[in-house]
This record gives structure tokens, sequence and C-alpha cells, in this order.
């Protein structure tokens, strides 16, 4: 269904018909929740605004989407992170949501792995889960107690490597699901990792200001980053040969060569939207919380948390905002090969699309 601008009566309607449905069928003990109605159609396509933002509001109330990965078919999972789901949007506008097994999990990361499943990590939960394309969700205990399992990504290796916040370890994961984990020196609540074009695994230390490095076979390097307590979160590997990231602390995105030198660029001085009520209120207010971070063909994107946009930086550091038309929180993004940017709306409660062409 094309996407179209429609009476905000219709919309209003239509979303309200979407949430009975949705509640009727989890009265009903179903568990996976397909919404195809018209109706909800409606409601799942509707642009949230006209500043190139739109929204496709999760069926489960409250759920705060997390983080996002692209599947082969174009559909977009992604994390709920209170809703204890794995999500999936079809590119028609249909609904797909699969409980996790262990309550409470707390799902956080996700990826796609190279044997065609979907990879996620259970922060609370304390294992690594996976899901099949049709929903089926196995799950790996972890070895290590209090790990919180954070960002995930896959390896060149044909593994799953994973961040340990709550241990400050790297894991590993086979697809038949064995586990390996390796010590860090120096790093403090691994959050972020990604798979470099040199062939090995970059990860951002968010309490010791660093940036880490480690082989497919475990060799670890550590660097410290120029600004104090920057709080690096997200990271990826750019069109440029180069690992981008994000400094939650700093409002700033750094940029770490292969061989360790670090450039940092700051966002925009425009002050920050609206606070986002998950956030610590001394924080929010004064800064923008770039959180995730996403490459398209020749820029970057990043979720401003607190900010409540997105930001494009080019290669040489030159920074637009985009705004979300008060959509909140944005968390974790994925760039389509079309150049759509997705991203997680967790106060917001649903997945967001922005299509660059939309503002030419």
């Amino acid at each position: 269904m094309s996407d179209v601008g429609l009476p905000l009566s219709v919309l209003q309607a239509a979303r309200t018909f979407a949430r009975d449905v949705a509640r009727g069928v989890r009265r009903r003990g179903v568990r996976t929740l397909r919404l195809a109605s018209l109706w909800a159609a409606l409601a799942l396509t509707a642009p949230a605004g006209a500043t190139g933002a739109e929204l496709f509001a999760v069926p489960t109330p409250d759920s705060y989407p997390e983080s996002v990965a692209l599947g082969p078919d174009d559909a977009v999972w992604f994390t709920e992170k209170q809703g204890n789901k794995i999500g999936r949007l079809a590119p028609d506008g249909r609904w797909d949501e699969f409980p996790v097994p262990t309550q409470d999990s707390r799902p956080q990361g996700i990826v796609v792995g190279p044997d065609g499943n979907f990879w996620f990590t259970e922060n609370r939960g304390n294992r690594i889960g996976r899901v099949t394309p049709s929903g089926g969700i196995t799950e790996f205990p972890l070895p290590t107690p209090g790990s919180y399992p954070f960002g995930i990504t896959s390896g060149p290796d044909g593994a799953l490597w994973f961040t340990l916040s709550g241990t400050n370890r790297i894991g590993r994961i086979t697809v038949d699901g064995q586990v390996s984990e390796f010590a860090l020196a120096r790093t403090q609540t691994p959050y972020g990792i990604a798979t470099g074009p040199d062939g090995n695994l970059w990860f951002t230390g968010f309490n010791s200001n660093t940036i880490g490095r480690i082989t497919p076979e475990g060799r670890v390097a550590e660097f410290p980053l120029p600004t104090p307590d920057s709080a690096p979160q997200g990271i990826a590997a750019g069109p440029d040969g180069g690992l981008w990231f994000t400094e939650v602390a700093a409002d700033a995105v750094g940029r770490i060569t292969t061989d360790g030198k670090v450039t940092e660029f700051p966002l925009t001085s425009d002050p920050p939207g609206p606070a986002s009520e998950d956030a610590r209120p001394s924080r929010c207010p004064s800064t923008k919380s770039p959180y995730a971070i996403a490459a398209g063909k020749d820029a970057l994107w990043v979720t401003q948390h607190c900010g409540g946009r997105l930001s494009r930086v080019t290669l040489d550091g030159h920074v637009t905002e985009i705004g979300l038309d008060g959509l909140r929180a944005p968390n974790g993004t994925v760039v389509a090969p079309d150049g759509t940017v997705w991203f997680a709306l967790a106060r917001s409660n649903g997945i967001g699309r922005h299509r660059p062409e939309d503002r030419q």
C-alpha cells in the first residue's frame, strides 16, 4: 500500500482499531500477532508529519523498541525491550511479534546472522537468542552470570560476536550455540560492536572512554579517546574504511582508523529537543545523547536519544540534523540499500522511517 496523507479522524479510528485487534489477539493467547486488515494497514503506513519522518506504531503498548536489523526480504526486525518480544515489520505493513521464552529478558541488540537467522542479546536474561524468519526462537545461556549482553554483530569468521557489559568481556557464539568469552584489560562496560574492514571486531567502552579491537583469535587492543568521559556507545564501519562511533556524553561523533587514530566531530549547536522520560533528567535537558550509528553509502546516520532528531554526518564531518516531528527517543538504526533510514523509537513505541529523498 502506498503512503498517503489521511484525515486525522481516519488515522485515529485506524489506530484505535489496530490496538483493539492487538488486545483481542493477546487475550486469546495467540503467540504470533499478524495484522493485515485494511484499517491496520492504514494506521501503519500513515505519515507522522511533514519533516520526513514516519511512524509505524508497534501493536504491543509500551514495548520500548530498542534495536533494528534489516532482513534480506526488506522486512525490519527489531527488539522490544519492555515487551519481551522480537518484532517484524513487513514491507507491506504487516506485523509479527514473537515472544521471547525467558520472562523479562530485555532483548537489546539484533543482527542478521550468517545462517540467515536473526540473533539478539538478552540483556537481563543473560542469554543470546536466535529467531528464524518464521519466528522460532532458541535461547543459549551464557556461562558467566550477570554478563548483561548488549551489542551484537556478525563476525568475519562465520560466528556472532557480542559485548558483555556486566563482566567487561567480549563474547563469541557459533551458529550451533558454542560460546567463548574474552577478557578485556582496560575496557569497562563494552556496549557497541561492529566488524571492521580489517577483519577484526571493534567495540566501545562506555565507562572507560575507549575504543577496542579484538581479532577473531582473541587478541585485544584498546585505544583511549581524547575527550574525557565521552561515553562512547554505538559503532559502525563507515564507507571510508574507518570505524565511526557515538559519544553520548560529549554530543559528538568519533572516527577511528584501523591503526588507532581518532578524530572527533561535534554535533551542531542547536538546542536538543524535548527530553526523553527514560533518560536521566540531569543529562537529557543539556545533551542530545547520540546513541546508535549506521553507515549509508556516503555518510553516517546517528540517532539522538535525547535530542529527538537524526544526524547525518558526511565523511568530512559535516553534520545535518533532521527533525522527527516530536517522535521520542530514537535508539537503534539501520540504513537500507536504497538509502532509507529505519530506526527504533523507544518512547513513541514504534519504528521510524526517514527517506532522504523526501526532503529534496
